[in-house]
């Protein structure tokens, strides 16, 4: 028995009770719609996380399992130290790594594909209060990114991503093909 732990006061349960839970995401969106009803916010949705060690295989399977595109690297003490997306582990820089450098393929850590934290650019949650879904898509498209962060003081509180925008716009928001920077690049791309 427990000591000092007295029951509690039950009723019978009331008709008609609604079920609470979390508001769910607008299917459609307009460019002139507030940012936040495109926003993932990490208080509703727990964002999946790898460590730097771990295989592009092992990721890519988990992006797959939690049918996301996106994952999040922290290192031993839970900080965040970059990120990896299905983009990079499908993309040609596995294939140079392979050819250029001899790595085996399944040798490949996610260490070695993710953009590092320093080289992520992100937005402050108190300069969204006035923006639109079009001023998000507008800073995808002048970063080339496929995602964005926000953060609220010290934490990382959510993102915008291209696909999820994408998909509540009902249009395709971002090309997939990265830009090429060179004639060099370009030639490389169309053969």
């Amino acid at each position: 028995m427990l000591p000092d732990y007295g029951p509690r006061q039950t009723i019978t349960l009331p008709a008609d009770l609604r079920l609470e839970h979390p508001e769910e995401l607008p299917e459609i969106v307009h460019l002139d719609d507030p940012a936040m009803l495109v926003f993932t916010d990490f208080c509703r949705f727990r964002p999946v996380t790898i460590t730097a060690d771990k295989t592009i295989d092992y990721a890519l399977q988990k992006m797959k399992k939690s049918g996301i595109r996106l994952l999040v690297v922290i290192d031993a003490n839970q900080h965040m130290i970059g990120l990896i997306s299905a983009y990079q582990i499908l993309g040609a820089k596995p294939v140079r790594l392979e050819e250029a450098d001899r790595v085996d393929h399944s040798k490949i850590t996610v260490g070695m594909l993710m953009e590092p934290r320093t080289q992520i650019r992100v937005l402050e949650l108190r300069h969204l209060r006035d923006a639109r879904v079009g001023h998000i898509v507008s800073t995808l498209h002048d970063l080339e990114q496929f995602y964005l962060l926000v953060v609220d003081k010290d934490v990382i509180s959510g993102l915008f991503s291209a696909s999820q925008i994408s998909r509540q716009l009902g249009r395709n928001i971002i090309d997939l093909q990265e830009p090429a920077h060179s004639l060099a690049e370009l030639i490389h791309v169309i053969g």
